[in-house]
């Protein structure tokens, strides 16, 4: 065995043709990248508005105990026209548009988000807990909200010397609609409600109270603004009993429908529930307008186009054709640059002599190099000695002749018809003729 070990180099698998990939791999790569790029701007540009907002807290899209996603199946049980609002409504008011800020909203916040002339209900946070880390979405460790916690909100919604109470256990309540309100005459019994939170306070015209007088939903004067303030009869830790989900619901459809359809359900109006406040506001953008009508259209377009190009380019101009060498190396590489630059120069008349000397040695070798006296002739003695075997051999023209006429040489015309005659007479010394 040898003391000494071969190291090869393995080469990169190949397919039967030699190429490294096959045709189908590289369109079955450019397929996916272009896929999931696509994927990835609209997934991109739709994040926001994917997010399906069951955090826990107090909103609409929340299935905890202190969210509103309980109401919003139940009306939509009940065919009522409900909707969870992401952004600005605009021209679609609809009868009823429902609030539910966190308690740091600012004053700027909900005036840009409740400044349509529809009938407002905003109603107060009341508790405050902590995630569930077993069950996602879930709440645990309820505990009220402190009154002056609330300062800032009621601020924010124009009730500045309004104030909150809270009663301490759980009981049954009975409310009342207040006479000349949308609730007027009505009486709700609900199931028992933990820490009844009611609201006081100038400028507030009650609309519904409990059986000790106090305000539960209340009318910011001379506004079209309701606020509720205790939230348990309408989020899903109210609907587990079945009074208070009546009650609920009979809270809304009050405050959307005109006192003289009061328990008439009317399905062409809109009750909306308002996420925007919450931080799930459908925000705009220039990407959102390519993937919308009308400007969808012109994006597919776009992007018809684009796969046309690819096809097209694809089929016509297939592999790509390896570039040559700047500077080719080999003596036929040598000779041509060297025909080139004489060229360039114009000298190729400058060539006549090395061209002739070149002939008459191909001759002189052919006749064994002549001697006189033991010595190679040189000079006139050897072009002598070439015209005498000239004349032997039938030559049409003579080595002294033939020099004549190349140092005459001015033009590449006459170098090309002096190195024809050179070329003829080589061939009839050295008996190469044909």
């Amino acid at each position: 065995m040898s003391d000494t070990q071969t190291i090869t180099t393995a080469e990169p698998p190949r397919d039967g043709d030699g190429r490294l990939f096959s045709p189908k791999v590289v369109l079955g790569m450019i397929v996916a990248g272009v896929f999931a790029f696509s994927a990835f701007v609209v997934l991109s540009t739709y994040a926001p508005d994917l997010q399906s907002g069951d955090n826990g807290r107090a909103h609409a899209l929340s299935k905890s105990a202190i969210g509103y996603g309980g109401m919003v199946r139940l009306l939509r049980g009940l065919d009522e026209p409900v909707i969870v609002s992401r952004r600005d409504l605009g021209r679609d008011e609809p009868a009823l548009i429902i609030f539910a800020p966190e308690s740091n909203v600012s004053r700027d916040a909900y005036v840009k988000a409740a400044h349509l002339s529809s009938r407002t209900l905003v109603i107060l946070p009341k508790w405050t807990g902590a995630l569930d880390p077993r069950h996602p979405g879930w709440v645990g460790d309820l505990r009220p909200v402190v009154p002056r916690n609330l300062a800032g909100l009621l601020k924010a919604i124009g009730v500045a010397t309004a104030s909150t109470t809270i009663d301490k256990g759980a009981a049954p309540q009975k409310l009342v609609g207040a006479p000349g309100g949308p609730a007027e005459g009505l009486v709700l019994e609900t199931g028992p409600i933990r820490n009844l939170q009611t609201l006081s306070g100038p400028g507030l015209a009650p609309v519904l109270t409990d059986a000790r007088g106090r305000i539960v939903l209340a009318r910011r004067m001379p506004t079209e603004t309701y606020i509720l303030a205790d939230p348990d009869l309408v989020n899903t830790m109210g609907l587990k009993d079945i009074r208070t989900a009546r009650a609920g619901v009979a809270i809304l459809r009050a405050l959307r429908d005109d006192k003289s359809g009061l328990y008439r359900r009317d399905t062409g109006r809109t009750i909306a529930f308002d996420v925007t406040l919450n931080g799930f506001s459908r925000s705009r953008s220039v990407l959102k307008l390519a993937f919308e009508a009308p400007f969808v259209g012109a994006t597919l377009c776009l992007v018809a186009a684009a796969l046309l190009m690819g096809v097209h380019a694809a089929a016509r101009f297939r592999a790509v054709r390896r570039g040559e060498r700047a500077w080719a190396l080999g003596k036929d590489a040598l000779i041509d640059n060297s025909a080139g630059l004489i060229r360039m120069a114009r000298r190729e008349p400058a060539l006549a002599p090395r061209y002739a000397e070149l002939q008459r040695a191909a001759a002189i070798k052919a006749l064994g190099g002549p001697r006189a006296g033991g010595s190679r002739l040189e000079g006139q003695a050897l072009t002598d000695f070439l015209d005498r075997q000239g004349e032997r051999f039938g030559a049409a023209d003579s080595a002294s002749r033939l020099d004549e006429d190349t140092r005459t040489v001015r033009s590449l015309g006459d170098l090309m018809k002096v190195a024809a005659r050179w070329h003829q007479w080589r061939l009839e010394m050295t008996r190469e003729r044909r």
